[in-house]
């Protein structure tokens, strides 16, 4: 972790729970406005720091920093607004719908709007998702990508930048037993859902129970995949924070060791009265103490989180990487060793793109050939960047190692 990282830590712990806002020198303003971006808290960290950041730069930098920050801002109004079209919508052709993760995160922010916001996502019964579609097409969207009978949500688009995502299923549900009792709990997030305002805007939201278990398996997903960046543990941590030892502990406790995500909650909990200075909670404390949970472990899980950054943005290898953590279209990290892995999942993807090789393995050799040509096609169209292998498996390694520690999915 570097000075900036430690930086925008601070600043975090400052906007989310008062923690005393530390004093930036003019040479670290701007990548930590870098930095802030690539983790999504790009709002969070330029209203904390707006008077530093005016006093440090020239006034042609701030203007430039200070429309980036406005831009946010305008996207941000744009989303709560559409969250509010989104109800009428599905009130008026009566289908019931619950929001999912922007809003609903937003909700537990001492500043809603200073959450940064992305699509507008939302979850309706399988059953209806055909009456649903129908009814955003004559609200003037159309369908952009994954109306797959398989896939778990369609994405809508409408002219200039609304993108509507509607989920028929949370992502990051494992295979297994495991996972048909967290797809099982998950049935009932629409009954559930609680009819309430947040900066103005009426919508359905999730129970809490429903959107910490919802906020736990998107982080888990895309955190041993592609990367998660701080907006993330952000959102975890104002939850968290918003329940007492003995509410979260009734609501949770029981049915998250259950799911084998008790041991996830507890650590991202810990990320937050370390780092940010959230408060402290006695229930995921005890594991530091019973050393269920170490702090290195911890110092571990965040550098994972501020090295790949949003989604992966600040280091692109991270996709190579998930070959070697974890089965393809699984959300669980696999026990075996990384070339071992490596070869499972390329075995898996040799079979989804030739069809015949899954039926006759004896083909297999063949084809690794077809995807090792792919590959030097793609390099040589510069549509894809050579990267040292060396250091990628190094990296994955180490992922793999933090991952493990947490037995996500494990009883």
């Amino acid at each position: 972790m570097n000075k900036v990282q430690r930086l925008l830590l601070q600043v975090i712990g400052a906007a989310l729970f008062g923690r005393d806002l530390p004093a930036v020198d003019a040479r670290y303003i701007e990548p930590l406005l870098k930095e802030g971006k690539a983790q999504a808290v790009y709002s969070l960290l330029f209203n904390a720091l707006d008077k530093q950041i005016k006093n440090e730069l020239s006034a042609e930098k701030y203007d430039q920093y200070s429309e980036m920050n406005l831009m946010h801002a305008i996207a941000c109004t744009r989303n709560f607004d559409e969250h509010g079209e989104l109800h009428e919508l599905m009130t008026g052709g009566q289908i019931p719908y619950v929001v999912i993760k922007g809003l609903a995160s937003a909700r537990y922010y001492p500043e809603p709007s200073l959450r940064n916001m992305g699509d507008v996502d939302f979850l309706v019964d399988p059953s209806d998702m055909s009456r649903a579609g129908n009814v955003l097409e004559q609200a003037g969207f159309a369908v952009d990508h994954g109306d797959e009978d398989d896939g778990i949500h369609v994405a809508y688009t409408r002219p200039p930048m609304s993108i509507w995502e509607m989920h028929r299923s949370v992502n990051g549900v494992p295979s297994g037993e495991v996972g048909k009792a967290i797809q099982a709990e998950l049935d009932r997030t629409i009954e559930t859902a609680e009819e309430t305002t947040c900066e103005g805007i009426l919508c359905r939201m999730p129970d809490r129970f429903h959107h910490g278990l919802i906020m736990l398996l998107h982080t888990a997903s895309h955190m041993t995949s592609e990367g998660v960046g701080l907006r993330h543990l952000c959102d975890w941590s104002v939850f968290a924070s918003s329940l007492s030892d003995a509410e979260f502990r009734g609501l949770f406790e029981k049915k998250l060791k259950n799911f084998g995500l008790w041991k996830f909650a507890q650590a991202l909990t810990l990320l937050g009265v370390n780092y940010f200075g959230a408060p402290k909670r006695v229930w995921a404390i005890e594991a530091l103490e019973r050393r269920l949970i170490t702090a290195e472990q911890l110092e571990s899980l965040m550098n994972d989180i501020l090295s790949g950054g949003n989604f992966g943005t600040k280091d692109m290898n991270r996709y190579r990487e998930i070959k070697y953590i974890s089965d393809r279209g699984e959300y669980t990290v696999s026990s075996d060793g990384i070339i071992k892995q490596g070869f499972k999942t390329m075995n898996k993807k040799v079979c989804a793109d030739f069809r015949t090789i899954e039926k006759h393995k004896f083909l297999m050799p063949i084809g690794y050939i077809a995807e090792g040509g792919k590959y030097i096609g793609l390099l040589l169209s510069g549509k894809r960047k050579a990267s040292g292998t060396r250091q990628m498996l190094r990296e994955a390694a180490q992922r793999k190692k933090v991952y493990n520690s947490l037995h996500l999915f494990e009883k």
